[in-house]
């Protein structure tokens, strides 16, 4: 243990003890995020079924025929559009619901549109599944239920599990889906939301959630499960600061969001990450990584080479994890955006070469897999992880499901058209021109957050409004 001046409560800020974090906390923290390894599967769901769906083969081809571009682009990126919309209106009911029981109802909608997924036979029903999949903004809610079970002191680190553990639905989806046919393999990934809807009515409500509506009774007992190696003074200090906190909070919907001046910085701060992490490509290359390394024409098998991307891209979101507290967020972001640009720019030349039949190509055959690799692991730094969590760090508890909806959903606008258009643009002008005009936006992205992102390490909701006020 050691001893940390508290700046959450009390003007003389007195000195607290920091403590190590509870194995029910964990357990709640990860518990919550099995709804992300769902999503994380969902969103690379398309790289190992693509190949599927190309095939004459009506043995591995459930529509029975080979899927067509417009239909491959339709398939990627019209469940982006819809879940822009569920963005937008599903995360604010778990202000009128609660943050426990709004996820458990959209584990046991994922569930069922999983299940219909894995026997649809025709695009339509495909995309259709895969649409109600994405609606319901756990993106959103899930970074939120982490942020309120956690402390000022953990914020950062849970944070990033959020991320780390959406990178292993990632890596679920890139092991199981080359080995089993598309019905098995989407059975397969969504089987952790039936943990997750098992798990999940053990883990508690938020603190805050609870205090904010006057469940003071529920609240105690909530913050007494979560920080269990805490004697009952210190839990009754933590619930005045929550008390202190939630005072003056303004009221949870759009204008009131729009009406004060850090509120509106903060929106547009949390915006720059979350775009940044979007233009960067990285999401959009590993929703067809398989079939993008593949056309990189190495000899090495796609889908070998997406799992060991996304072991690497795990592992490099768990390192961020642990030193992010450390280090602070503005500056792993600004490593991490300025490195993700290099290797995205050596890719764009490989590419070039190979477009123009270059006699280069046999001697470059290593950079494909080379530049993949580092710009998951340069990603995973800081422009992976971070902006899930860091716009919770700009707005209070009532404002936090409203402002999440609206960044979200814009980053899906952003996903939408780039997933949409990736296909398409690669074979019209060259997959080259995209993954160079992926290398610029982390490069522009670099130069905005030097210039406008404040460091939020550390602080507590009440520094961090006194500097965007400034």
């Amino acid at each position: 243990m050691k001893v940390t001046q508290d700046d959450t409560y009390s003007e003389h800020r007195p000195l607290s003890i920091t403590k190590s974090d509870t194995l029910f906390l964990y357990s709640s923290v990860v518990t919550a995020e099995l709804l992300l390894v769902a999503t994380g599967s969902s969103m690379v769901w398309p790289s190992p079924v693509l190949g599927k769906l190309a095939s004459n083969d009506t043995a591995t081809n459930p529509i029975g025929r080979q899927i067509t571009t417009v239909e491959i682009s339709m398939l990627t990126g019209i469940p982006q559009f819809t879940n822009i919309l569920g963005l937008l209106f599903c995360p604010k009911l778990s202000d009128v619901i609660g943050r426990k029981r709004y996820l458990l109802l959209a584990g046991i909608g994922m569930l069922i549109s999983g299940v219909a997924l894995a026997f649809s036979d025709r695009i339509l029903y495909m995309i259709l599944c895969r649409c109600i999949f994405g609606f319901f903004g756990v993106m959103s809610v899930v970074p939120v239920y982490v942020a309120e079970i956690c402390e000022d002191r953990n914020r950062g680190k849970f944070g990033c599990y959020t991320g780390m553990l959406h990178q292993i639905g990632h890596l679920f989806g890139f092991v199981v889906g080359p080995f089993l046919s598309v019905r098995y393999f989407t059975l397969v990934v969504t089987a952790p939301l039936l943990v997750f809807i098992t798990a999940f009515p053990l883990m508690p409500e938020t603190p805050v959630y609870l205090l904010k509506h006057g469940r003071i009774t529920e609240c105690k007992a909530s913050l007494k499960k979560l920080r269990r190696n805490k004697n009952d003074d210190e839990l009754e200090l933590d619930l005045r600061r929550l008390e202190e906190r939630l005072r003056n909070e303004p009221e949870g919907d759009v204008l009131s969001l729009l009406k004060k001046r850090e509120h509106l910085f903060g929106l547009l701060l949390s915006l720059l990450p979350v775009m940044l992490r979007y233009s960067s490509g990285v999401t959009v290359l590993f929703t067809f990584l398989a079939p993008f390394f593949d056309s990189a024409k190495t000899g090495i098998s796609g889908d070998l080479v997406a799992i060991i991307i996304a072991i690497a891209k795990i592992c490099f979101f768990l390192l961020t994890s642990l030193v992010v507290d450390r280090f602070g967020r503005r500056k792993m972001l600004l490593v991490s955006s300025c490195s993700t640009a290099v290797p995205l720019f050596a890719l764009g030349i490989y590419f070039y070469l190979h477009h123009v039949q270059s006699p280069v190509v046999e001697y470059l055959q290593w950079l494909p897999f080379t530049g993949l690799l580092a710009t998951v692991c340069c990603f995973g730094l800081g422009v992976g992880p971070i902006p899930t969590y860091l716009m919770t760090e700009f707005f209070p508890a009532n404002l936090r499901t409203v402002s999440g909806s609206i960044v979200n959903s814009s980053g899906n606008v952003m996903s939408f058209v780039l997933t949409f258009l990736f296909p398409i643009v690669s074979e019209e002008l060259g997959t080259e021109w995209c993954v160079w005009f992926f290398s610029a936006n982390c490069l522009v992205g670099a130069v905005l957050i030097y210039l406008f992102l404040p460091e939020t390490k550390g602080k507590n909701y009440s520094d961090v409004q006194k500097v965007l006020k400034r």
